[in-house]
């Protein structure tokens, strides 16, 4: 047996491996609650016996330990490139440290359809988009430099406010992945964040981040620069470097902030070749197509945004400094193009009155500018004002007896709009409630393609030019007698636009109030023969449309149920060709052709039946010639007959005044805000001849 001392001294030593043992566990569980710390906030724990030596925290910069990279030795090369190596110990994680604190504190707003969407930076949730879309605004160069620090402290103007302050954790996490190389987590390639810097001795190199493009621009300075070569040649990308033009222009922030309320999915020029998306690439390439390359400071992107022969009116008005920038990048984005190159300009937006419906918050007009008038709350008024004075009652000669002076006004609209980058918003005419609709951008759901939903005294998308100016039939506007002047309905529609290069794709879906037979054996009138409001028949479209550089094109199609067993089927292809430019003698021209064909079925027994169906018929041709930018002269031929039996376009043996065509002559100046009109019409019956040819002149203000 043991001794009482020797069973004592045992027990002690057990008790001191109970303990030491029980240490040691909980050291272990305390190391691995390290570690899991560490791993979630995306650093990872350095393989050092002993850690290195950690930098002075801000004053608030407690929480997380952030570790500077040492400053790299060597050369002037080395130093620029070391950043972009591998991301090593005490650099934070993209994935896991810098992407979920971006979402928490950006997402609300820079998203699809939200505030931010029309930004450079759109957050999706996907890691990889998301670096790209990051990698944009960062300068690992100069990382305290780098927009997205400025952006998110509040030191450059941001709508969100300070989010990440300086002397916060996030802003300190945020500029140490920046240092570390700003790299997508994985990688193992040379980042393509920075360009090495020359060898050469001398002047510093002057370094440009461009917002604009995927990956920051070392720009050479003058001396440096070959004397045959005035501006950096062209990426290997296609021109996306050379288009996002000198240093310090933001182009892609300007035509977001001046263009985008118009130029956007579901706009008033959402099926242009300009649609501004948020999304660099496609925006640059857009852009660039409208550059002349052999005359920049002629350019449609900078003459229309002065205000010739732009819808829009002048948006960068004489005296904005940024109309001096937009000029300038046109300069070196033809300067940088080969000289080969034929740049052209996208087709025009659809005629329509001057309201926009906004997406982005539009710029203060200049004193004294044509512009939209800025109300409370965020509300901007737009107007559309003519006048005209015409001679009527006349069969070739105006003047000759018989016929009649008129003085009119047909445009005398206001339209209010409430948007503002805001998902949602209204845009309405105040004068007589002639249409209005509310409309909200969905979250992009069906990833690039943006999708807009609308209700209200709709105006139909139906046609290439839904408002104001049908052409089919060889008239315009209040003169045409084939569609309703403004086809404004009540109903909703959902619009939905697919941008893919310099390709846009839109589909316009929509149920209104639709057509009605009064009686069984009633001729459809289908410019006011519409259902009464307790009597609703349902009618429903779709418009299909297509837009590549200077090349647009639509399918129209409408169907419902008008009574009595008949029913409505209506289509109709539009196909326009605007000025291809960079082309000898071709880009002063335009043109655009169309025909529409409504057939309406015979109905069942006792109603007409086989052999009582009928179709009405209306085409356009028009051609335009561009001297100038702010001047053309146009040509339309127009073709128009009702109730036809047979053949496709004419049923020679049902023909009244009815049936006829027309022929007009224009001429159209525009400056600024004002647009000056002569048109002389030639209305041709095809039995009956009536004395109905028209010359007008007009002036129209828009603002």
């Amino acid at each position: 047996m043991l001794a009482r001392a020797d069973r004592g001294r045992i027990a002690a030593a057990a008790v001191l491996l109970v303990l030491a043992g029980g240490a040691a566990h909980a050291q272990s569980k305390q190391e691995d609650e390290r570690r899991r710390l560490l791993e979630e906030i995306g650093l990872e724990k350095t393989a050092h016996p002993v850690p290195p030596p950690r930098p002075a925290p801000g004053p608030a910069d407690t929480d997380v330990p952030v570790v500077t990279p040492p400053e790299p030795s060597g050369s002037a090369a080395e130093k620029t490139a070391a950043p972009a190596a591998r991301r090593g110990p005490g650099v934070p994680s993209f994935r896991k440290a810098i992407e979920p604190a971006l979402t928490a504190a950006c997402g609300s707003c820079h998203r699809a359809g939200a505030p931010g969407g029309a930004t450079r930076l759109v957050l999706s949730g996907d890691a990889v988009a998301d670096h790209a879309a990051v990698a944009r605004l960062v300068d690992v160069a100069d990382p305290p430099a780098s927009l997205l620090l400025r952006k998110a402290s509040g030191a450059t103007l941001h709508g969100g406010g300070a989010l990440w302050p300086e002397d916060g954790a996030a802003h300190a996490r945020a500029l140490a992945w920046i240092r570390g190389g700003a790299r997508l987590d994985g990688e193992t390639a040379p980042s393509p964040l920075v360009a090495p810097a020359p060898a050469a001795t001398g002047a510093a190199r002057p370094r440009a981040v461009s917002p604009t493009l995927s990956t920051p621009t070392l720009v050479p300075s003058a001396a440096e620069r070959p004397a045959a070569s005035p501006a950096p040649p062209i990426a290997p990308d296609g021109g996306a470097s050379a288009a996002a033009g000198p240093p310090g222009i933001d182009i892609e922030g300007l035509l977001t902030s001046a263009c985008a309320s118009c130029h956007r999915a579901g706009g008033m020029a959402g099926l242009t070749g300009l649609v501004l998306t948020g999304e660099p690439s496609h925006d640059l390439a857009a852009a660039r197509a409208l550059v002349d390359v052999t005359s920049p400071e002629r350019s449609a992107i900078v003459t229309k945004a002065s205000g010739q022969r732009h819808g829009g009116g002048a948006v960068l008005a004489a005296g904005d400094p940024r109309a001096q920038q937009l000029a300038d990048w046109a300069r070196s984005v033809a300067t940088a193009a080969p000289a080969t190159a034929a740049v052209v300009a996208p087709p025009p937006a659809p005629a329509a009155p001057a309201s926009r419906p906004a997406t982005a918050p539009r710029p203060e007009a200049p004193h004294g500018s044509s512009g939209p008038v800025r109300l409370p709350l965020d509300f901007a008024l737009d107007g559309r004002f003519d006048l005209a004075y015409e001679r009527r009652q006349f069969n070739g000669d105006p003047f000759a007896d018989g016929s009649a002076g008129a003085l009119r006004s047909y445009h005398h609209f206001l339209f209010l709009s409430h948007d503002v980058g805001q998902p949602c918003g209204i845009t309405a005419e105040v004068t007589s409630l002639l249409f209005w609709e509310a409309h909200c951008r969905l979250p992009r759901w069906f990833g690039p393609v943006q999708v807009t939903g609308a209700g209200g005294k709709i105006v139909v998308p139906f046609g290439a030019d839904p408002l104001f100016h049908q052409s089919y039939g060889g008239l315009e506007g209040f003169d045409q007698v084939v569609l309703p002047v403004i086809w404004s309905i009540e109903g909703v529609a959902a619009h939905a636009v697919w941008p893919h290069g310099e390709l846009s794709v839109t589909d316009d879906l929509y149920v209104v109030r639709g057509y009605a037979l009064a009686h069984p054996g009633t001729v459809l009138n289908l410019q006011n023969d519409f259902s009464p409001d307790d009597a609703t028949r349902l009618g429903w479209g779709n418009r299909l449309g297509f837009a590549w550089r200077w090349l647009s094109a639509w399918y129209s199609s409408y169907f419902n149920t008008l009574g009595f067993g008949r029913h409505l089927f209506m289509q109709a292809v539009d196909v326009t060709l605007w000025r291809p430019r960079g082309i000898p003698v071709v880009q002063h021209f335009s043109a655009g052709a169309g025909l529409l064909r409504a057939d309406v079925s015979g109905g069942g027994a006792g109603v007409g039946g086989v052999g009582y169906d009928y179709y009405h018929f209306a085409s356009y041709v028009q051609v335009r010639y561009h001297p100038t930018d702010w001047l053309y002269f146009q040509y339309r031929q127009g073709l128009r007959t009702f109730d036809n039996r047979r053949g496709v376009i004419l049923d020679n043996a049902r023909l009244t005044s009815a049936d006829g065509s027309t022929h007009s002559f224009g001429a159209v100046a525009r400056a600024g805000a004002l647009t000056f009109g002569l048109y002389y019409f030639v209305n041709l019956e095809k039995v009956d001849e009536v004395r109905n040819d028209i010359l007008r002149t007009s002036l129209t203000y828009e603002f």
